[in-house]
């Protein structure tokens, strides 16, 4: 650690630094906004070099600011001007975290930026929305998911994934491709109610699409997305212990 300094993180970042792990040689941060999780991760002494990567210039110029008032320069914490992975080679770092980015993005960064994606040991992915394209995705393009977590802030909830690439492809349920297939294993009572209440909004959004009789729009149709939804989260809380059943 250095000077014994501490940022202090929110419980959703935390997640994801505890994901990232230790022992960092270089750390790829994709849309890195203020650069906190960097900062925390190299003041804890986890991470060696961070590269602090966003799209815009003024998350990066508060990012090189934040990091200067721990005296963090250019040495360790280096910000890239980059749309997700483009300015990223290949095998130049070891950790990738995307965070706080929407599903469908986060999928299209990924194929962009698939080697480098690939090169890397470990991925942390966060995503804001569509997860289940996301882990869609992971699946047919050979990343495994090796652990996943699950907060709840603000109260929303938040879930953490970390994959590495392994190179054999395969599929996922329709409970595991919405729910998660660590989390459904571990299934701790924050996940069932989490559960809970996709399977309430699923209800609630299929009975609004009946009455408004809508109609599937262009390469998605939400009654079915929904249904799918319901369907799924109602297998996971049937197979839950039943303790934890609501």
């Amino acid at each position: 650690m250095r000077s014994g300094q501490v940022v202090k993180l929110s419980e959703r970042l935390r997640m994801v630094a505890d994901l990232a792990g230790r022992d960092i040689d270089s750390l790829a941060d994709v849309g890195c906004d203020h650069g906190w999780l960097g900062i925390s991760l190299l003041l804890e002494g986890h991470a060696a070099h961070v590269i602090g990567m966003d799209l815009r210039e003024g998350p990066l110029s508060r990012a090189r600011e934040n990091a200067a008032l721990y005296g963090l320069g250019e040495g360790c914490f280096e910000t890239r001007l980059s749309d997700g992975l483009d300015r990223l080679e290949p095998g130049e770092a070891d950790v990738i975290v995307m965070a706080g980015i929407g599903g469908v993005l986060m999928c299209r960064l990924i194929t962009r930026g698939l080697e480098a994606a690939k090169c890397a040991s470990k991925l942390v992915l966060s995503p804001q929305s569509h997860i289940e394209s996301v882990r869609a995705l992971l699946a047919a393009e050979g990343f495994a998911i090796t652990d996943e977590r699950m907060c709840r802030e603000s109260g929303k909830y938040y879930t953490a994934m970390s994959v590495s690439c392994r190179g054999d492809t395969y599929t996922l349920s329709d409970e595991e491709l919405f729910f998660g297939p660590v989390l459904i294993e571990k299934g701790n009572p924050l996940f069932y109610e989490y559960v809970r209440e996709m399977r309430d909004k699923a209800k609630k959004r299929l009975t609004e699409i009946n009455m408004k009789n809508g109609g599937a729009g262009e390469g998605y149709d939400p009654a079915e997305h929904f249904e799918r939804l319901l369907i799924s989260a109602e297998r996971v809380l049937r197979n839950a212990p039943i303790i934890r059943k609501g």
